[in-house]
Parts: structure tokens; sequence; C-alpha cells
């Protein structure tokens, strides 16, 4: 036998190595797998998160009810002392829900909506460019800027609040500054004076004091007279005006989710400028029609007139409470319990019986909040302050 063919035997008998690799095929089929997989698995996290987003936001509105039934069970009745809202309640570290709450001892400002696009209140925003020059002490309109006048330390250094040293600060606190930022953020922001829950005006204003003849009545002259304003409504929601409800308390609602209403003009915390802020607080009544007040009537007016107006022609403005749960809006209630309302046509509010049209959003007639599901008229009771 020749070397050649002895070579060429001893080649064929030995075992053939086989790889163990993958072929092109196969990692694609792999790759196409895992694809599925991903595609199917990720809406079902998505799912299990906001699920986990939404029980977080309504335990802090359960939260917040149990606070604000405390206030009231200590402060003669009272759910609170008002809005959110520097301008037009006055010192938001003492006046307002928030505050109300936070000096409870409840943290708001780190108890937010966790779907929120917002996670400031538009409360804060409008303090960065406040002209405080129109806001005196004494206020004539009686509107709190300063709040309290503070109190003495044991070594008599004067322990004020951050409203007044604000104030009193007014030549170094410029509008739109640095100094007037930081100042914001260390002694409001940082200390829980914050939300991006938006309160009903039932729970800040409860309703309109009206005159004879149907007309709202400012307290007092030259303040001003709209539905957003103290002067001009009853102040915050009580337990006897509650008590005297149509409705009850089941059905009147106090705080939702927030709806965006601006962009934040500087950096607050880890909160960027530029991000959404949220509304304070819901609009009130309005006409059906035109989502405004109703137009002054004549004097006199008979009382027939103007009162079918307000009973027929008005709703309560919900759109202030944002679908921000899938399509879904956390609403707490005065009885203290949350619930849960869909936005069916998508169109980012809660019908609650206006008719569709551009200039309000809404994208139908659909009524997806009934007035046996929340009260929705201009007054909770038939009993009218004249």
């Amino acid at each position: 036998m020749s070397l050649t063919s002895s070579r060429e035997k001893s080649s064929a008998d030995r075992p053939r190595k086989v790889s163990g690799g993958f072929t092109l095929v196969e990692l694609l089929v792999v790759i196409s797998i895992i694809g599925m997989l991903v595609a199917i698995l990720l809406p079902a996290v998505h799912l299990a998160r906001e699920s986990g987003r939404k029980a977080v936001c309504g335990s802090n509105l359960r939260q917040f009810g149990i606070g604000l039934a405390a206030h009231a069970e200590l402060k003669n009745g009272q759910f609170c002392t008002g809005a959110f809202d520097w301008q037009r309640d006055g010192c938001v570290t003492e006046i307002g829900w928030v505050a109300d709450l936070v000096n409870m001892e409840v943290p708001v400002g780190e108890m937010l909506c966790p779907s929120s696009p917002a996670q400031v209140s538009e409360a804060l925003n409008n303090m960065f460019n406040a002209d405080m020059s129109t806001m005196p002490e004494p206020s004539p309109c009686n509107i709190p800027y300063y709040g309290d006048t503070g109190t003495l330390a044991p070594d008599g250094t004067p322990i004020l609040n951050a409203c007044r040293k604000l104030l009193n600060g007014a030549a170094t606190y410029t509008p739109g500054s640095e100094a007037r930022r930081k100042f914001i953020e260390d002694e409001i922001y940082n200390r829980h004076y914050n939300t991006n829950y938006t309160a009903s005006w039932f729970l800040v204003r409860s309703g309109v004091t009206l005159t004879t003849d149907g007309n709202l009545h400012p307290q007092i002259s030259g303040c001003g007279s709209d539905l957003r304003s103290r002067n001009s409504t009853l102040g915050p929601l009580n337990q006897n005006r509650l008590g005297r409800s149509v409705m009850g308390a089941s059905f009147v609602p106090l705080l939702g989710d927030g709806t965006t209403n601006g962009i934040l003009a500087q950096q607050l915390g880890d909160v960027v400028s530029g991000e959404m802020v949220s509304l304070s607080f819901t609009q009130g009544p309005v006409l059906k029609t035109t989502l405004a007040a109703p137009a002054a009537f004549s004097t006199p007016t008979a009382k027939s007139v103007w009162w079918a107006v307000w009973n027929n022609n008005t709703l309560q403005d919900y759109r202030g409470f944002a679908p921000l749960h899938r399509g879904t809006v956390n609403i707490l209630f005065a009885d203290g319990s949350v619930r849960n309302f869909a936005d069916t046509n998508g169109d980012g509010y809660l019908n609650n019986g206006f008719p569709a049209s551009a200039a309000s959003g809404f994208a139908s007639d659909k009524v997806e909040v009934t007035l046996d599901q929340m009260e929705s008229q201009w007054s909770l009771a038939d009993k009218v302050r004249f």
C-alpha cells in the first residue's frame, strides 16, 4: 500500500468535527421569536405600571380626603382655607388646601400623581413673575398676601413665613430673577408646598354671591367680580353648606387629576423650565353655550328670570380634570371616596353636558359624567345667599 493511499484512508476514518453554531436561518428565527415576545409583553408591562400609578394616585387622594375631613373637624367645619393661589387667596404657606394639609404634616408636595406630565402647580409658576408692588399690606381687597405677622424666637429673632420674607425683600427678589427662583425653591417648593392635583371650584369657592337681580355681587367694591374670585363667591366649602347639598357629600367633588395650564418659567428642583404646570382649581359654573359666566342682568330682574338662566343654562366646567390614567380620571369626593371616570371619546375632557364645539374642546355631545354621578349645577343647594 502506498503512503498516499494510507493517508487518504486514515483521513476518511477520522471522525468529522460537527460545528456547534447556529445557522443564519436559526438565528433569524430566534430573533423573530424574541421580537414577538417583546411585542406581547411590553403592553402588559406598561399596563401593569400604569395600574400601579393609578393606585398610587387614588391613595394620595384618599389621604388628602382624610386630611380635609380632619381640618373640618378642627376648624369649625371648614374643609380648607381656600385655593392654592397666592394672588387670589393669599400666602401659599398659610392659606389654601395645600398649606392646610402640609401644616398638618401631610407632605403634599411629595404626593404627586405619577401619571401627570406636570409636576409643579401653576401657583408656584405664577410666583416667579408676580408683581409684588400690587400686593400691599393691608390689602384693600382683604387678600392676605403676607400671611401672619410672625412670631419671635426665644432670642428675639423674628420668625417670618416665606411670603412675608419674599415681599419684604422685593428689591432683591425681582420678577424672574434667580434670587426669587432660589427663594421659592428653598422656602416653598422644597417644603412640600406644591401639588399637581386640581381642586374643584366647590372646594375652594363653594358658591356664588348674587344680587337680587341675579348678578355677581362683589363683597368689596373695586376688587373684581368673577367666578374664581373670593370677592364674589362664598369662600371655601364647609360642613354646613355641604349638609344642605341637594346631591349629598358623595357627589360633590373636591380634588382630581389636574390638567396642564402653561409651562414652567424657571427650574424648581429636578423639574426643568419648559415642563408643563397643573391648573390650581376648576372654573366654576359657566354657560353651556359660551363657557362664560352669565351676562349681567338688567336692573331690576325678577328671580324667576335670572334663576332660570343660572339653573337651566349653566354647568360646572370640569375641563380642569384630566384623564391621566389610560383615559380615566381619579376624583376625590366629599364623603372621602375616590371614583374613576372615563373620557370615552378621547378628547381629553370629561363632558358633563356641554355641546361639542371647537371653542370648548369637546369632541362630541356625549355625556361622560351624568348629573346623578357628580354635582354639576351652579349651586349646591336651592337656597341662595343674597
